[in-house]
């Protein structure tokens, strides 16, 4: 589910807790007509998609110097 932490002084609707139902999930904002889907993760461009990629080999990079080191 998703991280209810974020403002414990605030009661926060099922909506307002999930980022990713409101934006996009990694610059956090608005769809337009077209959604694009990474790994299950929805995105608001093709830019978006390129940092998500991007994102995601610079931390499988650095899970992997830490298993060898």
């Amino acid at each position: 589910m998703c991280d209810t932490s974020v403002l414990p002084e605030r009661r926060l609707s099922e909506s307002e807790r999930c980022s990713s139902i409101n934006g996009c999930a990694v610059c956090g904002g608005r769809f337009g007509l077209i959604r694009h889907y990474s790994w299950r993760t929805a995105l608001c461009s093709k830019k978006c998609v390129d940092r998500f990629r991007t994102r995601r080999e610079r931390d499988r990079r650095w899970l992997f110097q830490v298993q060898v080191a």
